[in-house]
């Protein structure tokens, strides 16, 4: 048994076919990983630690045991298991695909924090739609993981990841924002999308969100009508200006609508 940095986390070894591996937990995580790569499991941990309770105290609806795997493989990429919501899967190919955005061209921390959004939305609607886009996925999780690294920052500062980087150089709120005011047309579907989650958190609160994911799920917003149902929902959250007139602006890069 190790305690790190106030996380006690079990320790039990395997092997696998690239190695040895190790397996622990801590308080929300069951995670397992290549000792190569032990120090950014353990920052890795220390990250998402902190972005459940940010989001458990934001009124998130997410799993009191999740599980993390690193796993070697022939790329780097890092993403949520769909089928069952309970996983964040990081694969890799070298230790360098750890290192600070200058040399490994990811900004891993944020990546971590935006898989904690996806698992935030989907751990609520479960997944099951057939109106949502892909930029509503990304966007909402791109928001969520820039709002809560600054959280992340003010808690854990930077020496906590292996090699001590500014991490809010690429993501947070002050970069999200000036990315949209940049008005990158090749950007204009995913950068209006992430408009829309800015605008909508500014109008009901970031810890309201759950609530709209579950009132979504409640009103079985689905197609065909999707984007009505969908406008019928935001009502119930937003009182200070015409909801149809207001949401026509973002609905395009948001709701794939069939009637």
């Amino acid at each position: 048994m190790r305690e790190l940095f106030g996380i006690i986390v079990l320790f039990s070894a395997l092997h696998t076919i690239f190695g040895q591996s190790q397996k622990i937990e801590t308080e929300h995580f069951k995670a397992k990983y290549e000792v190569e790569v032990e120090k950014y499991a353990l920052a890795s941990l220390m990250v998402l630690e902190t972005a459940w309770s940010i989001a458990d105290n934001n009124g998130f609806n997410l799993p009191e045991k999740l599980k993390f795997s690193i796993v070697h493989s022939e790329r780097n990429a890092l993403y949520i298991n769909r089928k069952n919501l309970r996983e964040i899967i990081w694969e890799y190919k070298s230790p360098t695909d750890f290192l600070p955005p200058e040399e490994s061209k990811k900004n891993n921390i944020y990546g971590l924090c935006h898989e904690m959004g996806h698992l935030s939305m989907h751990n609520t609607n479960h997944n099951r739609n057939n109106w949502m886009s892909y930029d509503y996925r990304e966007s909402w999780a791109d928001y969520f993981g820039n709002y809560i690294i600054d959280s992340i920052y003010h808690q854990l500062g930077t020496d906590f990841w292996p090699e001590p980087h500014e991490f809010r150089q690429y993501s947070g709120m002050e970069y999200f924002i000036n990315r949209i005011e940049r008005n990158n047309p090749k950007l204009l579907s995913f950068n209006s999308a992430c408009q829309y989650w800015h605008q909508l958190s500014m109008a009901i609160g970031f810890n309201n969100f759950n609530s709209l994911f579950e009132a979504i799920k409640i009103q079985k917003v689905n197609n065909p009508g999707a984007k009505s149902k969908y406008e019928g929902v935001l009502r119930g959250f937003i009182e200070d200006r015409d909801v149809e007139e207001w949401f026509s602006q973002y609905a395009e890069y948001l709701i794939i609508n069939e009637e």
